[in-house]
């Protein structure tokens, strides 16, 4: 690996490019060279991301130079992302194409577009928690998923690593903002509150989605209901490809001070409640930052962290004797650290050989 990261930024101006270039800032092995946004092209960084003051003097440049850089982070639009990798078009998109001596400097591509899902360019689907082993060994480039599908997917990981994912599986999610509520009054009297822990409910329609939940993604390509549940359950079948259920996804505003992600899934799987969790205790006792909690978790606990926790308990009072009890899972986690940015470095970090926690060791917002 080579000593130093030289970092680049496509679509530096977006409030997710902004939180990845905090963590930047301080990851012990990167140095931020440039950061592209045309429209704000000689502005400083500090002058339009807060909380940057006498950390960086850098300012907005027109355009990337790839042969100056080891790894670039596309954040913008799309169209943005399209045009780059138009650019390396010739570029190896796997170690393996590449001469030995040269692999180690190999431009790695880091996309938070959510323009490639798909794998096109060689991009490796951005869960690390299923694709570590691909990610490290080899890879060159990343496809972050939507928030939304990352914190659905931790939720249902473990069970589709064990093929218990059968039938139609119902899913909520909800997001807190610093900001004006997502519910207006008529939405508000008509929302109802979800009695096992406590998450107002408020429907909100699949056309408002776009402009409102999703904090990466550009307006063309924000996931509404319906793609970030096709992105899901492509991701749950590649973990289980013998999945044949449904993915039922709702959208619900969220409330609080904090920043951060509420999923609450409910899955009906066989085995009692205390072996389900002891599954997901195996599934993630060797990854870095998720962990299962024996009380309900709280935005408070993650907001600015790139961590995610998860409470599982059983549903209609307590672990039925049937072959296929219901659960429900609730997991938190901050939608623009781990559903975005942070998930971003963790893969960034596995590209080049690196520990999953160097630079994303981050303070929680508890108050």
């Amino acid at each position: 690996m080579t000593n130093v990261i030289n970092v680049g930024i496509v679509g530096g101006e977006t409030e997710a490019a902004g939180e990845l270039i905090r963590i930047l800032l301080n990851h012990p092995d990167v140095i931020l060279r440039a950061v592209c946004s045309p429209s704000h092209a000689g502005q400083r960084l500090d002058g339009f991301h807060r909380g940057l003051t006498g950390d960086t003097d850098l300012c907005f440049v027109k355009t990337l130079d790839p042969s100056k850089l080891n790894c670039v982070f596309l954040v913008g639009e799309s169209w943005e992302a399209e045009e780059f990798m138009a650019t390396v078009k010739d570029a190896p998109s796997h170690r393996n194409d590449a001469d030995e001596d040269d692999a180690e400097d190999l431009l790695r591509i880091i996309d938070m577009t959510g323009s490639y899902h798909d794998g096109e360019h060689g991009m490796v689907y951005g869960f690390p928690e299923f694709h570590r082993k691909a990610l490290v060994r080899g890879a060159l480039r990343a496809s972050i998923p939507s928030a939304i599908a990352t914190g659905v997917e931790l939720s249902l990981f473990p069970l589709a690593k064990n093929h218990l994912l059968s039938g139609t599986t119902h899913a909520t999610v909800s997001m807190s903002r610093n900001q004006p509520t997502f519910a207006s009054a008529q939405e508000t009297a008509a929302g109802s509150v979800d009695k096992a822990f406590g998450i107002p409910s408020y429907d909100i329609a699949s056309s408002q989605l776009s402009t409102r939940l999703d904090p990466v993604a550009p307006v063309a390509n924000r996931p509404d209901t319906e793609r970030a549940a096709t992105e899901i359950e492509d991701e749950i079948r590649r973990i289980d490809p013998s999945f044949s259920g449904a993915l039922k996804l709702r959208m619900a505003a969220g409330g609080g001070h904090l920043r951060g992600m509420t999923v609450v899934t409910d899955v009906t799987c066989g085995g009692s409640v205390e072996e389900i969790r002891h599954l997901y205790e195996e599934a993630y006792s060797d990854h870095a930052f998720t962990y299962l909690v024996d009380r309900e978790p709280e935005v408070a606990d993650v907001s600015n962290t790139n961590k995610s926790l998860l409470n599982i308990i059983p549903l209609d009072g307590g672990a039925a004797p049937s072959a296929a009890p219901a659960i429900r899972i609730k997991a938190v986690l901050d939608d623009y650290v781990k559903g975005s940015s942070g998930t971003a470095v963790h893969c960034m970090n596995l590209l080049f050989g690196l520990s999953e926690r160097t630079g994303l060791a981050l303070k929680a917002s508890v108050v």
